[in-house]
């Protein structure tokens, strides 16, 4: 305890915490200055270190509706990572060092990340406990901290207080962990037996290995191996994410909806809770597809799946299809899922998309435009949101019996502006121009539709395609070619010999079911993935479905498109696209612009 306290007395001096508005990261910016505009102007790893914390931030929860932001105090001494109330987080230039100095950037930036997720954590949860720490300590200096700091951390006595504030700091190292990975941060490497940041972190700050007493933290060894028992986990864990955006990407609605609900139990987060609503928005889309027809469909919304989806949705124009049980049923469950995403992230866009995109299929028109309003007041020239404001604005207005087409318009055309190969745009475009009878230029969105290289050769394309031009389209005339799946794996295939191949500790095996009532929505699934260096197989009840490969070097995606020709589908997700060729069994993955990997699936019979 005399070790910890030295230390926080240390940083209390550090500092000299006084004044009244120490919540606020402009106290600690005008006391000590900007280490990015000081002496951090040439330091490389403040570029580093803000693009760690922008990964780790899109993943993390967010409980407020202010964007947590990072701030590099200009101070010298002692090691500084706080969260404040404001959404701040502080670090200084000694916990660069720490992270930096002894190794090289990808090592540090995994240690970064898992200190920025830790902190980012405590923001999540309002915890603001290293903060109170200093005030404690400023209050009274170093002979009576001792005496304050337990009296304010167990007011009670000793008891569950102080068991509830250690187990706050186990979660703030579990989720920061998770965050980081989730981040795409090998952490594990970060907490091995003879090697380990935690007894890194404890040595630099001088808080030492022996704290037993500590009222503010668990010892060193039990954060340890609670972080140890969880990344354990990690890896095996994070396969079912991986395998449920791979499932969704082909169509496989069911088994991604459960491979995501299997992993939210480990990892109950935005993103997760976003993906499952999406793999049940589709399922309603696809029930209202095989009830409507293909032909029956006008607009196109935009929605996104984490880490893998922007896809297409669709709104009928005739029948009554909110009777339908089954649709009731994959709608409902969509809106529940999606609305803990939102809830559990209060600036998330991604999960308010498919939210509104369910809202208007559910012809709450009202709502569906308010939520795309408060996106679009942080973020006003988001294409998305554009998107599905006009679709939903269009809507209400004939429900209210009112004229909004016009309004609907502009909203398009603004969208169109900022994103002028967004087909989505272009399809709608064009839909609500011929609404207004404006053939003409109807005509003229039709074509930069029809004409966009990654458009997808779908059913949409072939409506207006024949509307536009009399005739059903013919082959693009693309290259049959089809990328080689690598080391001698077939689709169709049993499993059993590739992972007695590559070794059982490659692969993960899971046993999943829906969460559905009833005998008839009752099923189980054994999915299997194997990993081994740049390739991953998933296999559904022990046949090989899916094979993903990754490719290096990266390519240019319209060197790809030109190869292999248009695309049949296109899934958007948050950093690019799957461009997905049903026909010939496989699809393209693309992150900013380059084809990352190819994918190979079981074609439909």
């Amino acid at each position: 305890m005399k070790t910890i306290l030295i230390f926080l007395f240390m940083l209390s001096a550090v500092f000299n915490l006084n004044g009244q508005n120490k919540d606020y990261t402009s106290w600690w910016m005008d006391v000590y200055g900007d280490y990015k505009k000081l002496d951090g102007k040439h330091d490389p790893r403040v570029k580093w270190v803000d693009t760690v914390f922008e990964r780790v931030r899109n993943v993390a929860d967010k409980a407020k509706s202010d964007l947590p932001r990072l701030f590099i105090i200009n101070s010298v001494t002692g090691v500084c990572a706080v969260s404040l109330p404001d959404g701040g987080i502080i670090i200084n230039p000694k916990t660069l060092d720490t992270c930096y100095n002894d190794t090289g950037r990808e090592t540090g930036d995994r240690r970064m990340a898992f200190i920025l997720g830790h902190e980012l954590a405590h923001l999540a949860n309002n915890d603001y406990i290293h903060q109170q720490a200093f005030l404690v300590l400023e209050k009274w200096g170093s002979k009576k901290a001792r005496k304050e700091l337990a009296e304010f951390f167990n007011p009670s006595g000793p008891g569950e207080e102080t068991r509830d504030r250690k187990e706050r700091e186990l979660m703030a190292d579990k989720s920061g962990a998770l965050y980081a990975s989730m981040a795409g941060f090998d952490v594990g490497k970060l907490f091995l037996e003879n090697n380990n940041f935690i007894t890194h972190w404890a040595g630099q700050t001088g808080v030492g290995m022996l704290y037993d007493d500590d009222p503010l933290h668990p010892t060193l060894n039990k954060r340890l191996l609670f972080i140890q028992s969880h990344l354990n986990a990690i890896p095996h864990q994070l396969e079912l994410f991986n395998a449920g955006v791979l499932l969704y990407q082909v169509g496989s609605y069911h088994d991604g909806a459960a491979a995501f609900q299997e992993f939210v139990k480990l990892y109950p987060a935005r993103e997760v809770y976003n993906n499952i609503g999406a793999c049940y928005l589709h399922l309603a889309l696809r029930h209202l597809f095989l009830k409507s027809g293909k032909d029956y469909f006008m607009f196109r919304l935009s929605t996104i799946i984490d880490n893998s989806t922007s896809a297409e949705t669709l709104h009928t124009t005739r029948g009554d299809y909110l009777k339908d049980k089954d649709f009731l049923r994959y709608i409902g469950k969509a809106e529940d899922y999606l609305r803990r995403a939102a809830a559990a992230d209060k600036l998330d866009r991604a999960c308010r998309y498919n939210l509104a995109a369910v809202l208007i299929l559910k012809k709450e028109y009202a709502e569906a435009q308010a939520l795309c309003n408060q996106v679009l007041k942080e973020h006003p020239e988001d294409v998305f949101a554009l998107n599905n404001k006009a679709v939903a604005f269009y809507y209400y207005g004939k429900e209210e019996g009112l004229d909004t087409t016009q309004k609907a318009i502009e909203s398009l055309e603004e969208a169109h502006r900022l994103g002028p190969e967004n087909a989505e745009v272009l399809y709608n475009l064009a839909s609500l121009k011929q609404d207004r009878n404006r053939l003409a230029g109807a005509k003229i969105y039709w074509e930069k539709y029809l004409n966009q290289p990654a458009t997808p050769r779908d059913n949409y394309y072939s409506y207006i395609h024949k509307m536009v031009n009399g005739t059903v389209p013919s082959n693009p005339g693309a290259s049959t070619e089809t990328p080689r799946i690598p080391g001698g794996i077939k689709l169709g295939d049993p499993i059993a010999p590739i992972r007695e191949k590559w070794g059982k500790r490659n692969s993960r095996s899971y046993k999943l079911g829906n969460e559905e009532s009833g005998d008839s929505e009752s099923w189980y699934l054994d999915l299997q993935v194997i990993v081994k260096k740049d390739v991953r197989v998933v296999a559904l009840d022990g046949t090989v479905e899916i094979v993903e490969f990754e490719l290096s070097p990266v390519e240019g995606i319209p060197g790809v498109l030109k190869r292999f020709g248009p695309p049949q589908k296109v899934v958007r997700h948050s950093a690019g696209s799957f461009y997905i060729y049903e026909d010939r069994g496989f699809s393209i993955k693309e992150v900013n612009g380059k084809a990352h990997s190819y994918i190979r699936f079981q074609k439909t019979f």
